[in-house]
């Protein structure tokens, strides 16, 4: 069978095929009232924290962190308007080498949203110069204006239905793969940190 056959099969397939009116949910029969209490920020600090990711809402702070981490070399996406004067402290660069991704310590690029009952950050691939810059180097700061946490996922899918492409941050990347074991690090960022700033 070629593929233009496949294709005809599979249409003729679902021309014969009876569609049943899915369910209708409300909002209170998918959203957690246990992890989204509280305000969306408060809701949002407490689940990012829960899922080992760092809430900062200081640039100091911040500073202080990525040195504790032995951070010296990073690079701050190119479509972000503010480097919070990073480049007094670090050898800060504005675009993301995909030759030498290991040459950075961290990154600093903007979240489009915050989700306070995942505690997950958006980042959508139109705000990001480079999306590999937010999952390559050790270390990934997200940038989190206060005004975008959002209560819910239905309030981040319902803003997020036209992005073509978008990352959903909770945490440092984790798996379980080995031997059951938890490890951190292993397919993106072992350290997340979450700067939320007024806005």
């Amino acid at each position: 069978m070629d593929k233009k056959d496949f294709i005809s099969a599979v249409r003729n397939a679902e021309k014969s095929r009876k569609c049943g009116k899915l369910p209708s949910f409300s909002k209170s029969d998918v959203v957690s009232s246990t992890q989204s209490a509280g305000t969306p920020k408060e809701a949002f600090v407490r689940n990012f924290k829960n899922n080992h990711g760092n809430v900062i809402e200081s640039v100091a702070e911040l500073v202080e962190i990525l040195k504790s981490k032995g951070c010296k070399r990073g690079v701050a996406d190119a479509k972000m308007a503010d480097t919070f004067g990073l480049e007094k402290h670090f050898e800060l660069v504005r675009e993301f080498d995909r030759n030498a991704p290991e040459s950075y310590d961290f990154s600093i690029s903007r979240a489009t949203y915050g989700i306070g009952e995942s505690g997950a950050l958006v980042l959508k691939d139109s705000d990001t110069a480079d999306r590999m810059a937010t999952i390559a180097p050790w270390v990934h700061v997200a940038v989190l204006k206060e005004s975008d946490i959002l209560a819910d996922i239905p309030d981040a899918l319902a803003k997020t239905v036209d992005c073509p492409y978008a990352i959903w941050v909770a945490g440092p990347s984790k798996t379980t793969d080995v031997e059951g074991v938890l490890v951190e690090g292993v397919h993106g960022p072992g350290i997340q940190i979450c700067l939320v700033v007024r806005g």
